[in-house]
């Protein structure tokens, strides 16, 4: 056992608390947002989904599983699921009928649209509640963020190149 570890935490290495922070933060906001809006709880996975078919519009199981880089068997699971909660509905293909289309409800786009709007707010009323040394913090610190988001997605698609 590494005797070093009590004092590692106690330095905050900066890559291990935004790696703890961040994912934190986002369930944060998913938590107060569904509290204040009085939302259902939605997995990852169907918000997922909701917003590919909201975005892109009518798609088959074979391009959602692509989409969102799932198997087929997840995206049938996942659609079944949705489906039955009143999320997604199938439509048959008009040219062959063994295929269909997966379409969101107009409760889904509802729900979606809310939950958006309910972020805003609640991320918002985070803000006035800060100190104005925090919010200034935070509001200084998005731009470093988003550079750092930027430098994430290029290490994955280099990953991604090699494979």
């Amino acid at each position: 056992m590494n005797g070093n570890l009590p004092e590692a935490r106690e330095q905050n290495v900066p890559q291990d608390e935004l790696t703890r922070l961040l994912p934190g933060l986002s369930r944060a906001i998913v938590a107060a947002t569904r509290s204040v809006r009085h939302l259902p709880t939605l997995t990852e996975s169907q918000v997922a989904l909701i917003r590919e078919l909201v975005e892109c519009g009518p798609l088959t199981p074979a391009q959602v599983a692509s989409q969102l880089r799932l198997s087929r068997p997840t995206i049938s699971n996942l659609v079944r699921e949705a489906e039955s909660k009143d999320l997604v509905e199938r439509h048959p293909a008009t040219l062959d009928r063994r295929s269909v289309f997966i379409l969101p409800t107009a409760r889904a786009r509802a729900l979606l649209e809310s939950f958006g709007v309910g972020r805003a707010e609640v991320v918002a009323r985070a803000l006035d509640e800060a100190s104005a040394d925090d919010r200034t913090k935070l509001i200084a610190a998005l731009p470093a963020l988003s550079r750092l988001e930027d430098r994430l997605l290029s290490i994955a698609q280099e990953g991604a190149a090699k494979t």
